[in-house]
């Protein structure tokens, strides 16, 4: 008579628990009510760390998946491969929804990357892992139900150059240009575009110096908002202008502006002039810086105003050849 050997098996699809073998003991769950169509064999084993497992090691449900595997569409099967060697189907469908032409494409489990620099490279599916990777401070990625974004990080720096083809808009409230060269095409630049009715700030353009290499100093060109608007020259201020001027700060000094002026009326008003001499008498002035101390004061044309020598006791002015000049001689004259 021939040996029987039997192992431990069960009628149902559950598969054992790990009380129910001993180490290298099989088992088999037949699925009796669904034909085996679910049955499979397993056997009880130790892992890494001395612990008892259950694995699956075939049975009826794994061969049928291999022997329905097939190389047409259909669900929920093994895909083989064809006589060619293919395993895709391509299929080619009118409007009407009819399978007007069938044939295969060939498939590869190696994915050629590539991308605006370096050298193409390949992943294989399944296995290796594509990752997207960003760069510090200029991209960031990441990953998250099943999905990829890519953006920009709260701080962006730009190693290149940069080029916005439409409008820039900054919403912060400091922007710092740290360039050599500033190219701005607009002829008219607007300052305190916020300034409203209140008129609260002062308008206009200073920068950062220092004379003595201890001490910063400002200076520049402002509309005084607290002075009824009056454009101001000024220099040496010690502390940074904000939204106003301080006139009053440490070092404020008027400035001095080297220019022509010119206008239908130039006013002078709150002050004197200082520091023009021989201004042209066809410009309102004498010509000359000084008179002699009580001499007669006439004109010369469009020349300079001259002045007589100082009057001595007892004489009078006459005209000599045209020229005033004093005498105490008369002599009477000649008369016809």
């Amino acid at each position: 008579m021939a040996t029987t050997i039997q192992i431990k098996r069960s009628t149902g699809v559950a598969a054992p628990a790990a009380s129910d073998l001993v180490e290298g003991e099989l088992a088999y769950a037949e699925d009796r009510t669904n034909s085996g169509a679910g049955a499979k064999l397993y056997i009880s084993s130790i892992d890494s760390g001395g612990n008892e497992v259950i694995q699956e090691l075939g049975g009826k449900y794994y061969t049928d998946l291999i022997d329905n595997a097939t190389d047409a569409n259909t669900a929920s099967t093994i895909v083989k491969r064809d006589g060619s060697g293919a395993a895709i189907p391509v299929l080619t469908i009118d409007a009407q929804g009819r399978i007007t032409a069938a044939s295969t494409a060939s498939t590869s489990s190696t994915l050629t990357i590539g991308a605006d620099s370096g050298s193409d490279d390949t992943v294989t599916v399944g296995t290796d892992t594509l990752n997207f990777v960003g760069t510090a401070n200029e991209i960031e990625t990441t990953v998250s139900n099943n999905q990829i974004q890519v953006g920009l990080p709260n701080n962006v720096t730009i190693g290149g150059n940069a080029t916005i083809s439409g409008n820039l808009t900054v919403s912060g409230t400091t922007t710092t240009v740290d360039s050599t060269t500033l190219s701005v095409s607009d002829p008219l630049i607007i300052l305190a575009s916020g300034n409203g009715a209140s008129d609260a700030v002062d308008i206009g353009l200073y920068g950062l110096y220092d004379t003595s290499g201890s001490q910063d100093l400002y200076g520049g060109l402002f509309r005084d908002a607290n002075n009824s608007g009056k454009w101001k020259l000024f220099k040496d201020l010690q502390e940074a202008p904000t939204t106003t001027v301080n006139v009053s700060g440490t070092g404020y000094t008027v400035a001095t502006l080297v220019a022509h002026l010119e206008d239908d009326a130039v006013a002078i008003t709150g002050g004197s002039i200082t520091g023009i001499t021989d201004l042209l008498v066809a410009d309102g002035g004498t010509g000359v810086s000084t008179f002699t101390s009580n001499g007669i004061v006439y004109g010369n044309g469009a020349g300079a105003l001259q002045a007589t020598a100082a009057g001595t006791d007892g004489y009078f002015l006459y005209s000599n050849s045209g020229t005033p000049d004093w005498t105490n001689v008369v002599d009477g004259g000649t008369y016809s």
